[in-house]
C-alpha cells in the first residue's frame, strides 16, 4: 500500500526542511516554495494533504491557492493545512473561512503537525 503523499509549500527553506522531517517518516513529502508550484504539484493529482503558508513571495498567496483549489472539480476535495505565523482566532477563522480545512500557526511543533495530517487523511498514517 502506497504511503500518502503530503505536500509541503513555504517560501522559507528552513521550514520546509523542518516540516519534511517532521513529516517523512510516515508520509512521502514533497516540499516546494511558491503557491503556483504547489498547485501544479495538486493539480497533477499525486496530492493526499496539502500543507500551505499564507505568504509567499510575490505571486499567488495561500488563501488565493485555496481558493483556487476549492473552485476546481479535482482538486476541491484535497485537505489542505493552513500553516502560518498569523496566530489570532481571527485568523484562524479567516483560513478556514476561506476554504482551509485545518490551521495551525508557527511556529509548528511536530506532534501537532502529525495529528493534523492524519486527521485530515482520516486516521490513516
Amino acid at each position: 500500500m502506497p504511503r500518502p503523499r503530503v505536500l509541503v509549500a513555504d517560501d522559507v527553506p528552513e521550514n520546509r526542511t523542518l516540516f519534511s522531517i517532521y513529516l517523512r517518516k510516515e508520509y512521502d513529502v514533497v516540499a516546494v516554495a511558491t503557491a503556483e508550484e504547489a498547485l501544479a504539484e495538486i493539480e497533477g493529482g499525486a496530492v493526499d494533504v496539502a500543507l500551505l503558508d499564507l505568504n509567499y513571495q510575490g505571486g499567488m498567496t495561500g488563501i488565493e491557492l485555496v481558493a483556487r483549489l476549492r473552485a476546481g472539480g479535482a482538486t476541491a476535495a484535497v485537505p489542505a493545512l493552513a500553516l502560518t505565523a498569523h496566530a489570532s482566532p481571527s485568523d484562524r477563522a479567516r483560513c478556514l473561512a476561506a476554504g482551509f480545512d485545518a490551521y495551525l500557526s508557527k511556529p509548528v511543533l511536530r506532534v501537532p503537525m502529525l495529528e493534523a495530517v492524519r486527521d485530515l487523511l482520516g486516521g490513516a498514517a
